[in-house]
């Protein structure tokens, strides 16, 4: 599994992204996920995490 955290720059800042997907080759869907809050939980993370791993 790969993690990184990115900053996306925005017209208004940047805003800070989470992505997870699989070490082998792809293509892979994109799935995102809308934040209820204003922070990356780990519990999202984990959630990406679980989604990644089934490719």
């Amino acid at each position: 599994m790969i993690d990184q955290q990115i900053e996306i720059p925005t017209k208004d800042g940047h805003t800070t992204t989470f992505i997870s997907h699989p070490e082998r080759d792809g293509p892979f869907p994109v799935i995102l996920f809308y934040m209820d809050a204003p922070a990356i939980r780990e519990d999202l993370r984990d959630m990406a995490r679980r989604l990644a791993t089934a490719g």
